[in-house]
């Protein structure tokens, strides 16, 4: 095993599935929260990573409490338990604020190698309009500078997002565009486990300053559309709905996916998926993440004329 020990910071639902997930694979595993942490409860379960997980963890796992805006305390903390990998799970709103701060202490704190909370859709250099994507990718150039090896997963869309960023919450499936360009859609507990396998068995120079790139099932918003059913109809728009959380950040999703930027393996990219690197997994579908059962053409059409 590469690394031993190691730091969660956040205990939100995708960091506490990687904590058990690394405990899994018989890592000392310490989770770091802030005082008063609300951990995105003021956020619809839809707009989770994981809204079924859960955010007990097992009594193995030690949980702490320490300002995120406290450099030294950080240090500290990394210091005294021997942390050798620190992966941040902070949520966008929190990236612009203790990201950089966490790197800086974690460099001092003789941390051997730094995930940051990049899950997600790949940076799109020159098109990065949100704030948030923007961010990321000074805070990897950041690492770079101060020298602390770093390794990035790109899972594309967390599944679970999937009800939110088609708005089911207005009664109708909303996409922008016309729908049809592939996106890479991954189940949190996918990107827990591969994270998890990948830092307890690859050596350690195949995770420094790489890159990871993984997908449960790459399909488009209309083929998502089809595993609904008739219950919500697909309504085309130019933008997403007024008055529904995040409208800013799913205008901006729907448009990465609709302007060909979902996949995490773009067309003519000189990359390639990871998911080979945990053999023998078996990746969830949309459409298990979901809990849903897809419909034939036939039954579709039985359905709409009953």
């Amino acid at each position: 095993m590469p690394y031993q020990k190691f730091a969660i910071v956040a205990a939100g639902d995708l960091g506490c599935l990687i904590a058990k997930s690394l405990l899994l694979e018989g890592a000392n595993v310490l989770v770091i929260s802030r005082p008063a942490s609300s951990s995105g409860k003021n956020l619809p379960a839809t707009v989770r990573p994981e809204s079924s997980s859960g955010k007990s963890l097992p009594a193995s796992i030690k949980v702490i409490t320490v300002d995120y805006s406290d450099v030294p305390a950080l240090t500290s903390t990394f210091k005294e338990h021997e942390i050798e990998v620190v992966i941040s799970t902070l949520p966008a709103r929190a990236i612009a604020q203790f990201q950089t701060g966490l790197g800086d202490a974690a460099k001092q704190g003789g941390v051997k190698l730094f995930v940051p909370s990049d899950f997600g859709f790949l940076p799109t250099p020159g098109r990065d309009a949100n704030a948030m994507f923007t961010l990321k990718s000074q805070f990897a150039e950041h690492l770079k500078g101060i020298r602390l090896p770093f390794l990035r997963i790109f899972n594309g869309l967390f599944v679970t997002y999937v009800p939110w960023l088609l708005a089911l919450e207005s009664g109708k499936i909303q996409i922008i565009g016309k729908g049809d360009r592939n996106a890479s859609f991954t189940h949190p507990t996918d990107v827990a486990g591969f994270l998890s396998h990948i830092l307890t068995h690859l050596p350690t120079p195949e995770l420094e300053d790489k890159e990871f790139r993984i997908e449960g099932e790459q399909g488009c918003l209309l083929d998502v559309a089809r595993i609904y059913g008739p219950k919500y109809p697909v309504e085309h728009v130019q933008e997403y709905p007024e008055g529904l959380v995040g409208k800013s950040l799913g205008d901006y999703l729907q448009w990465l996916i609709e302007a060909g930027y979902g996949s995490v393996v773009p067309e003519g990219a000189d990359a390639s998926l990871s998911n080979h690197l945990w053999k023998g997994h078996v990746w969830k579908s949309i459409q298990e993440g979901l809990g849903l059962n897809i419909l034939s053409q036939e039954e579709l059409i039985s359905k709409a004329s009953a």
